[in-house]
């Protein structure tokens, strides 16, 4: 009689699919592919591509389950957030790097308190070093404040609202502009990123 993955916790789930339950692991990513997607949104890259970084982000994920170890006493959604944002970062870092740029055409976007640091990646988990992932979180708070002091009010919504995981259109229809004007307002956002000093 097989096990009833819907009724699992995550502990659970991550255990069955590591057992090869099919279903768990389903079941897995339909609670985190939000979560997935709000990280790799994180990231505003010149160029990257969406699904690109979902899909790296997946990958993330599925580290997230087969490496958790609930004795360690950190939940599984905070390391499962860990682990995303690291393949992701790792992703844009490679991609960065064979273009032979800088990594400064990229901006990676953390909302305060509620998203982990994805800058380390180091082989020791970021959650082990609060320290640092204070740091990294003031760093990137101060580059987005100095961001925000380059942006027209349109360009500080469009921001704002695409970061908080709204489509082109559903940022258009909120902000009752023509979905061109969206677009347009986010490739100058990519620009004015790009032009601040690391």
């Amino acid at each position: 009689m097989g096990l009833d993955t819907g009724k699992m916790n995550e502990t659970e789930l991550c255990a069955a699919a590591k057992a090869g339950d099919s279903q768990a692991v389903e079941i897995l990513v339909s609670r985190y592919a939000k979560l997935v997607k709000t990280c790799a949104r994180a990231y505003f890259i010149a160029g990257a591509e969406s699904e690109d970084l979902i899909q790296e982000g997946m990958l993330g994920l599925w580290r997230a389950v087969v490496t958790f170890d609930p004795t360690r006493g950190v939940p599984f959604e905070a390391y499962a957030r860990t682990c995303i944002s690291r393949r992701i970062y790792s992703a844009v870092r490679d991609g960065a790097a064979m273009k032979h740029e800088p990594l400064n055409q990229s901006l990676p976007f953390e909302k305060p308190l509620f998203e982990d640091n994805a800058e380390s990646h180091h082989s020791t988990p970021v959650l082990s070093d609060p320290e640092a992932l204070v740091i990294s979180m003031e760093e990137q708070a101060e580059r987005l404040h100095r961001l925000r002091d380059l942006l027209s009010v349109f360009e500080a919504q469009v921001l704002s609202l695409y970061l908080n995981g709204f489509s082109y259109d559903e940022i258009a229809v909120r902000l009752h502009k023509p979905r061109k004007s969206v677009d347009n307002a986010m490739q100058r956002i990519r620009r004015k990123s790009a032009s601040i000093p690391p």
